[in-house]
Parts: structure tokens; sequence; C-alpha cells
């Protein structure tokens, strides 16, 4: 192996490398969207429960009192 050889190798493995790391910061972001959004998921899901029980109560509360 020549030492031009041995350059072009060492060349190469250095891009490797960085594209390696630009991928894992891609795949840390990716990672972090999903959890935000799986915690959207989970506050709009105990929103919707919320507004449900509200509703429920308040149609109940109209049933009992005669005004439905």
């Amino acid at each position: 192996m020549t030492s031009e050889e041995a350059a072009q190798i060492t060349a190469h493995l250095e891009r490797i490398e960085t594209m390696v790391r630009e991928t894992n910061g891609r795949v840390r972001d990716i990672e972090l969207w999903r959890a935000r959004l799986q915690g959207v998921a989970a506050t709009s899901r105990i929103l919707w429960m919320v507004a449900g029980g509200t509703i429920t109560a308040i149609v109940i509360a109209m049933v009992t009192r005669g005004t439905a």
C-alpha cells in the first residue's frame, strides 16, 4: 500500500465518520419529534375524555331537571 492509497483510505474513513455523525443527529431529531407527537396525542386523548365527561354531565343534568 502506497502512502497515496493510505491517504485516500483515511479521507474516505473521515467522510464516513462525518456521514455517520450527521445520520445520528437526524435520527435523534426524528426521535424527539416522535416523542413530542406522542405527547400531543396523549394530551389530545385526555382533553377529549374530559370534554366527553363534561358533555355527559350536562346531558344528565338536563335530563334529571327535565329541561331536555
